[in-house]
């Protein structure tokens, strides 16, 4: 398993440029006002607070130059950022220890279809957030949004992170559906995942901050960044473990 998470942050890694190029772009056409914040808003529910500041930054930077990165090619963008989900795919098949081997083509036509289908739960998750306060400024209990805001924009990540944990779990592996479990290890990855997360922005917050930039130097954020992937690859490939475990036990 450590092995299957260290290739599958590798992959992670090298989409993650591509897929924030589309979700700039995308944001864009939304009627959402401040369509990178909110995004970044709703990561922030599930990634630690060190990550979403990099994703902000990264988005930042990338907003006013989205035209000319997707005039590489729309298919093109969509391709490399399919890179993290084609992973994805390889380490759930270890998992499950699947004998069966989909043509490349399938492979690539599916990590296509998951990163479509997680790109529009984030979308919808983003346009849920945002239009909330609007709703709620016009009933005359506006403060109680303000207290219960927070925990409704949390909640709404959460669904959302299990969701496309859910998403991957059915599509991904070569192993028929119909022989394998998908909720229960879908509903374990996402605690896994939010407890991490919580765990990692503590850790990095209180201690491990100052270590990473003594070690690493002006490298600190991106191993931080890597470490991040390698922790959200563990939580997939768990909540993957218990399904076939789960399965295992009911036969």
């Amino acid at each position: 398993m450590p092995l299957a998470a260290a290739g599958i942050a590798y992959y992670l890694l090298l989409s993650v440029f591509p897929a924030l190029t589309l979700l700039s772009a995308v944001l864009s056409y939304l009627p959402v006002r401040n369509g990178p914040q909110e995004a970044t808003s709703v990561l922030g529910s599930v990634i630690p607070p060190q990550v979403t500041t990099l994703v902000a930054q990264l988005l930042t930077r990338i907003s006013p130059h989205r035209g000319a990165l997707l005039s590489f090619g729309l298919i093109t963008t969509l391709w490399l950022a399919s890179v993290a989900f084609k992973g994805l795919i390889l380490g759930l098949d270890m998992v499950h220890g699947s004998n069966v081997q989909r043509p490349l083509w399938i492979t690539r036509i599916i990590a296509l279809a998951l990163t479509i289908g997680v790109g529009t739960l984030l979308l919808i998750g983003v346009i849920i957030t945002s239009i909330g306060p609007s709703l709620w400024g016009l009933m005359p209990i506006e403060s109680l949004w303000l207290r219960l805001g927070p925990y409704i924009q949390w909640s709404v990540s959460a669904l959302v992170l299990f969701a496309a944990i859910e998403l991957l779990y059915v599509l991904g592996p070569s192993m028929p559906v119909s022989q394998r479990l998908t909720i229960p290890g879908a509903a374990a990855a996402t605690v896994v995942w939010l407890v991490l997360a919580w765990g990692l922005g503590f850790y990095f917050k209180h201690f491990g901050e100052l270590k990473f930039a003594r070690f690493f130097g002006f490298l600190a954020v991106p191993a931080l960044f890597m470490t991040w992937l390698y922790c959200s690859a563990i939580a997939v490939l768990i909540g993957a473990e218990i399904n076939l475990r789960l399965r295992a036990a009911r036969d």
